[in-house]
């Protein structure tokens, strides 16, 4: 069965949202989350049916660490793509942590590019531990929840995108957010197109914008050298 489909201009992992009593991956999503879930809202993308994202998620339950492993990339491969992108709907429950992190770490290690938003707090630390080309995100509704180094998402319900902050040693580094929301808004002020603005993760690998922001990394850089004097 097929179990990628596209998302963001790259290949996507679609698992059933809502809470888990209903059927859905959501675990850890706040009430707030649930009721302005865009899952089913129109707009621009693939939209995935409920019952195939079901038949996803058992696949992910039911089938051995390889044959996943095996599976993605040659999907991947099929697409010619070489970014995959997690949870493009739904989440990681906690009965899949682990095993879900050592596919992500299999695909690491074979070079694959990937990125994510979770609210999975364990996968997300576990993750943090990947090379560079690994980007996972914790999403949280509060900055102030902050309590660790690392990436975060932060849903800007408003204009329905992320914000995306970098905290390295207790210091926070805003980007402009990645989604379709901010992709409007900045084309309206300033005629320009930018690949985190218009939620394409080809592109911004590509440019390193978004999360993958070389310029994060720099900052993080110089900050330490001037530290260090």
């Amino acid at each position: 069965m097929k179990i990628l489909y596209t998302f963001a201009h790259v290949m996507g992992l679609f698992f059933p949202e809502g809470k888990i009593k209903n059927g859905g991956s959501c675990e850890f999503a706040t009430n707030k989350c649930l009721k302005k879930c865009c899952a089913h809202k129109p707009g621009d993308g693939q939209k995935i049916k409920f019952e195939k994202k079901e038949k996803i998620f058992q696949f992910f339950i039911e089938n051995p660490i390889d044959q996943i492993f095996d599976q993605i990339v040659l999907e991947l491969r099929n697409s010619n793509c070489e970014i995959f992108s997690w949870f493009a709907s739904g989440d990681c429950p906690s009965k899949l942590t682990t095993k879900l992190f050592e596919i992500i770490q299999k695909l690491d290690e074979v070079k694959i590019i990937q990125s994510g938003f979770t609210r999975n707090k364990k996968l997300w630390k576990l993750c943090k531990k990947l090379s560079s080309n690994c980007k996972v995100l914790l999403t949280i509704e509060d900055p102030n929840d902050i309590d660790e180094d690392g990436l975060y998402a932060f849903p800007n319900y408003k204009i329905g995108a992320f914000d995306i902050y970098c905290v390295k040693n207790q210091q926070q580094y805003i980007t402009s957010g990645c989604g379709g929301g901010y992709y409007q808004d900045h084309m309206k002020k300033i005629k320009k197109e930018d690949s985190h603005l218009e939620m394409n993760c080809k592109k911004c690998y590509e440019n390193r914008t978004g999360c993958f922001n070389d310029l994060i990394i720099l900052k993080l850089k110089r900050e330490k050298i001037l530290a260090s004097k």
